[in-house]
């Protein structure tokens, strides 16, 4: 990294932190990749950081820390003997969604739960400044506007605490808080621990870019064990004999959830289309299911795709993702190219990301 892009590293830190006097100081934390990083990280790399930069803060008791949301995160700061938030709930009802032919889902009539996002989530501290003492949990919520604000955390007691990410599993940070006789270290300290965060995560992402995958595989998305991830399919151009059975697997250290499904539309330019409907689902309280289960049971083993499955040529692997907190979800899914056509896969999370597979 370039001398003068960890002056612009230490300029961020320090311009969130309040002066040190008799009041109680103040340091920041951002919630996901620093702005000052985004540039390389994201335009260039095509990549996030699903971690919190610094990764560990140290203040005094009676001190601040101010988390400044960059991302679709949230921050869960765990009391003792106390459990995060889960980010999706039971919406009170069954999941109960057919097809495009008319037929029902698998999952409709199966028993499963129609899924939304956990009610308490939406009620964000954005803004705001709260306490913490270690007796209950202080939970962020959703960054739900569009320009949501940095939220302060005051720390009344010492020791060391943990706080998670509840969109992200693995996604955490520590802050330590100390009595006010011990040093903390400096606001240049914690630049440069900041800026030696960032060259890691740029590293990786650059790295990320040369991921290949077994033969018959398509991996979504790419990731290092700092929380780098990478948005692409790789490959995301792959040519095979009608017959063939594609693996859609996650990369093994991704802290992030996917989906690979084709169908028709692009959910991302497409908003109205069938996909972009099911996209569209997962940014409301009210979850179309389709998006969210596979569209085949996944006990019958790789489904025949075609371009006239499911009435149009749609086939979801569901949610997928890495964490052992979420063992309902699968890390992979495989579906059979049972007839010609060149089928465009997409993420219904994170619609960018596409990938092409032509069955010849």
């Amino acid at each position: 990294m370039h001398r003068c892009t960890k002056v612009a590293f230490a300029a961020a830190i320090c311009s969130l932190a309040a002066p040190v006097g008799a009041q109680a100081a103040t340091k920041a934390v951002f919630m996901g990749t620093p702005p000052a990083a985004s540039k390389t990280i994201g335009n260039k790399y095509g990549s996030d950081v699903n971690a919190f930069f610094p990764a560990t803060t140290t203040i005094h008791v009676g001190d601040k820390v101010r988390f400044a949301p960059v991302g679709f995160h949230t921050v869960d700061l765990l009391a003792k003997g106390k459990k995060p938030t889960p980010l999706v709930s039971p919406a009170g009802s069954k999941a109960n969604e057919t097809d495009a032919a008319g037929a029902p889902f698998w999952f409709t009539g199966a028993g499963l739960d129609a899924l939304t996002f956990t009610p308490s989530l939406g009620r964000g501290l954005f803004g705001k400044t709260v306490s913490f003492n270690n007796t209950k949990n202080v939970e962020s919520g959703l960054p739900l506007s569009e320009k949501p604000k940095p939220f302060t955390v005051s720390f009344k007691k010492a020791g060391s605490f943990t706080y998670l990410c509840d969109v992200h599993p693995g996604m955490k940070g520590t802050v330590k808080v100390l009595p006010k006789a011990k040093a903390v270290p400096t606001a240049k300290a914690d630049a440069k621990a900041l800026a030696k965060q960032v060259v890691k995560a740029t590293a990786n992402a650059k790295a990320l870019g040369s991921t290949k995958p077994p033969a018959n595989t398509i991996q979504v998305g790419a990731s290092a064990a700092d929380g780098t991830e990478r948005f692409a399919f790789f490959p995301d151009t792959l040519t095979v004999p009608v017959g063939t059975t594609v693996t859609f697997k996650m990369s093994a250290k991704t802290r992030d959830l996917h989906t690979a499904t084709t169908g028709p539309g692009d959910p991302e330019k497409e908003p109205t289309s069938y996909l972009g409907t099911l996209a569209g689902s997962l940014n409301s309280p009210a979850f179309n299911n389709a998006a969210v289960y596979p569209s085949d049971p996944p006990p019958a083993g790789p489904a025949s795709l075609t371009t006239t499955s499911h009435g149009n040529g749609f086939w979801n692997s569901g949610f997928m993702d890495q964490s052992s907190a979420t063992p309902t979800l699968p890390n992979a899914n495989s579906v059979t190219f049972a007839g010609p056509g060149t089928y465009t896969f997409y993420c219904l999370i994170h619609p960018f990301m596409k990938a092409t597979v032509t069955a010849q």
